[in-house]
């Protein structure tokens, strides 16, 4: 198992950190791993809504916590996709069919 971590060099506008002080190294890898950590959200949430996934399965995928993005489906206002067989299946009360 490799265990060394890869890197990517990105060049950013001077406009993008304009206000972010101090504008060290650190605080410009702080601000990009918190906008890919939103975008990680957005992609997990959009996988689970696109149906056909669990939102435990969208978080898995996209290396989040369940707990997390439960928390952020409910901020933004998303539902859990349940139909009347997954209510019937989580209440243990399905008849053979």
């Amino acid at each position: 198992m490799n265990t060394m971590e890869e890197y990517i060099r990105l060049e950013i506008p001077t406009a993008w950190v304009q206000g972010l002080f101090p504008q060290t190294s650190d605080s410009i890898r702080e601000a990009i791993r918190l906008g890919l950590h939103q975008i990680k959200i957005q992609e997990a949430l959009k996988l689970y809504q696109s149906g056909g996934v669990s939102l435990g399965y969208a978080a898995e995928k996209m290396g989040l916590s369940k707990r997390e993005l439960i928390r952020e489906a409910r901020s933004r206002g998303i539902e859990p996709l349940f139909d009347e067989r997954t209510i019937c299946e989580e209440l243990g009360k399905c008849h053979p069919e």
